[in-house]
């Protein structure tokens, strides 16, 4: 199900010898350099008051949002300044989802399917956006404890200002989270069950509504004829990322036009891999915001960080880039959110990977 003809790409600076792998296989010799990065989960075991009896016993940990901080307006990095970062990189390292490709159309109902099939509330296609980040088994946690929300006809998602944690929950909150699924009697048992429902029937459809971005294909290829290297960085699952890449052409087939040209004449199309190296959430040593991803591609490429930048749009991306000491290239317009992202200060930002080419 998950087995592939991989196509070696010929890049002439700098060289590589190997076709695109998911490198999973070249890891472990570096995984004792990488400093683990603390999950500071905090145990609450004994604190929780059930939701049922007093709900307000989250009101204090929503954090709200600042005034006017969802606007980008004046918050890109001019577009020639992002050509001359272009220009000095040789080593370009992409995030999946909300950034190469909008993958929501698939998410969402694979995420609903598996509410429904636990009895939960069904949530909206925006709240499963805010659930996003950090692998998909974090999207469950989140989606799990959006649901219980819904269902005691409360709300869920990013803070809301004014509101309080009796009425919403903040799913980017851990501890909160973690509190309304113990409350619901949600174990990381259970969770795993639906973890199960929703990867498999996820496989099945994740490409039905899944487009890449205006401007990823012809990025890509420019990157690849100017003799340089593309890669992935996903906390996404492999067989899923992988599948994705193969349907349009990104990994082991032709690459076929941008989602805004449907045309599928040959002239739109060439030989691939245009991503010459991928590791994706189960096959990373640690997901992002760990460095170990970014350092095991830097490895197998053989670049060095300086000649590096990360692209994501959201907060994992950001922190790995700064942990593993790369630039990065923060977008606004993908599946993160401005508040989120502004408050760490991102050097190079972009609305979406359109305004890069």
């Amino acid at each position: 199900m998950n087995s592939t003809t991989e196509n070696t790409v010929s890049i002439t600076k700098p060289a590589l010898t190997k076709p695109a792998t998911s490198i999973d296989g070249i890891v472990a010799p570096i995984v004792g350099n990488v400093t683990p990065i603390a999950e500071n989960v905090t145990s609450i075991a004994g604190k929780v008051t059930p939701i049922a009896e007093n709900v307000t016993s989250i009101a204090g940990k929503v954090t709200p949002i600042a005034e006017n901080v969802t606007s980008i307006a004046g918050k890109v990095t001019p577009r020639a300044e992002i050509k001359k970062l272009f220009a000095s990189k040789d080593l370009f390292i992409f995030d999946l989802d909300g950034t190469l490709f909008n993958t929501l159309g698939d998410l969402a109902p694979a995420v609903n399917y598996a509410l429904k099939h636990f009895g939960i509330a069904e949530i909206s296609m925006e709240n499963v956006r805010s659930c996003i980040g950090n692998g998909s088994r974090n999207l469950i946690r989140r989606a799990v404890a959006s649901g219980i929300m819904y269902g005691a006809g409360k709300t869920a998602g990013e803070p809301i200002e004014g509101k309080s944690g009796a009425e919403h929950l903040d799913v980017r909150d851990n501890e909160v989270v973690a509190a309304v699924l113990e409350s619901a009697g949600f174990d990381d048992a259970k969770i795993d069950e639906v973890h199960k429902v929703y990867s498999a029937y996820y496989w099945e459809h994740c490409t039905e509504n899944t487009e890449p971005y205006e401007g990823v294909i012809e990025i890509i290829r420019r990157i690849n004829d100017t003799g340089k290297i593309a890669a992935m960085l996903t906390n996404k699952p492999v067989n899923p990322a992988k599948k994705i890449l193969e349907k349009f052409g990104l990994i082991g087939g032709t690459a076929k036009g941008d989602a805004a040209d449907k045309s599928d004449s040959t002239e739109e199309c060439r030989p691939a891999d245009l991503i010459s190296a991928y590791l994706c959430g189960d096959t990373t040593p640690e997901r992002k915001p760990s460095p170990a991803g970014i350092f095991a591609i830097l490895a197998t490429t053989g670049i060095a960080p300086e000649k590096a930048v990360m692209i994501g749009d959201d907060m994992p991306d950001v922190l790995a880039a700064k942990n593993a000491g790369i630039d990065c290239i923060t977008l606004l317009e993908g599946f993160g959110r401005p508040e989120n992202l502004l408050p760490l200060e991102p050097k190079w930002t972009a609305g979406h990977i359109k305004d890069l080419t």
